[in-house]
């Protein structure tokens, strides 16, 4: 077993002049700089939430008017077909009857 009083003294470590003079601001300046990056990335978080809301609502009210649209053009059409339906019905009633007062 190896005894600390054998062992050389040494010193290994050395630090720059004034170093613990500027340490606490050092340590104050990250600890801000972590605060901020928090904040950005909790920020943008909101951000892209909200917007995915947004993007989700206007989707949905898109489809609903395109569903309520398709279904108008749907009455529409069934309203012209039987629109036609009756104007050939009544000509072609008209039309025979022209033909048998003329012979």
């Amino acid at each position: 077993m190896i005894e600390l009083e054998t062992l050389k003294k040494e010193e290994n470590f050395k630090v720059p002049d004034g170093y613990f003079d500027q340490f606490p601001k050092q340590v104050m300046d990250t600890i801000h700089k972590e605060k901020s990056r928090k904040r950005i990335v909790w920020l943008s978080s909101i951000a892209a939430a909200m917007a995915l809301v947004i993007c989700s609502i206007s989707i949905v009210r898109y489809i609903q008017s395109n569903e309520t649209s398709s279904t108008q053009i749907t009455q529409t059409e069934q309203q012209d077909n039987q629109i036609e339906e009756q104007m050939i019905d009544y000509y072609g009633d008209e039309l025979a009857q022209m033909d048998y007062y003329n012979y």
